[in-house]
């Protein structure tokens, strides 16, 4: 992906994503930075839908920076529609808010050192990617984990199943409620639900991004 997109790459504001160094996957989780990443959308098909904001918060040695949080609005050409009965945007707040592109180009700027972290690391990379393609005729390159897939690893390991929601994974861990669909406090609590996950499995051995599984988006 790296290979084919590059030339394409190096005219935008992303090209940074492509420059970064290979990760080494026996780097230990506490050496590591991550930014923990939450978008907000209009629908869920990431072909006919628009991202309307997008949030995200950085964990360092472990410990989440709130200093970090950030959250920001998209401007959409169309109406939100019912979406707005989960996330709360309204068409009025969005109609003076950052082109997608320019976004975009933000969020690059702070992934640049950091593994990715998403729950439900699927639909978000999807919108990002259908933006990027719109925004630069390119994609982002980054590396990411997905705590959805990390919970259900887990529970696969130990026999059992159950809903893989961010709140429901957050109550089995003896986290307390967050505020929902709002990007960047869904971000803090994916990043509060990834160090949970994180100390169960440092009980057993001290892990490594190779035992996260990162993946690369496409």
């Amino acid at each position: 992906m790296r290979r084919k997109w590059l030339s394409q790459a190096q005219r935008t504001p992303i090209a940074p994503l492509y420059a970064q160094s290979p990760l080494k996957l026996k780097t230990p989780f506490l050496s590591q930075d991550f930014l923990v990443v939450d978008c907000e959308m209009s629908g869920l098909d990431a072909k006919k839908c628009d991202l309307l904001s997008i949030g995200w918060v950085r964990i360092r040695q472990g410990k989440i920076d709130y200093n970090s949080r950030k959250h920001v609005l998209i401007h959409s050409s169309e109406t939100v529609g019912d979406s707005i009965r989960i996330h709360g945007l309204c068409d009025q707040q969005l109609a003076g808010a950052s082109s997608v592109s320019k976004v975009l180009g933000l969020l690059a700027s702070h992934i640049q050192g950091a593994v990715l972290v998403f729950h439900h690391a699927y639909l978000d990379i999807a919108f990002i990617q259908r933006a990027s393609m719109q925004s630069f005729a390119c994609p982002m390159f980054f590396p990411y984990v997905d705590t959805l897939l990390i919970e259900q690893q887990r529970l696969e390991r130990q026999g059992k199943t159950g809903a893989l929601q961010l709140v429901e994974c957050r109550e089995r861990y003896g986290l307390p409620a967050a505020f929902q669909h709002n990007a960047m406090f869904d971000a803090i609590a994916t990043a509060e639900l990834f160090l949970a996950q994180y100390a169960y499995m440092k009980g057993k051995a001290e892990i490594s991004l190779e035992s996260l599984k990162v993946n690369l988006s496409n």
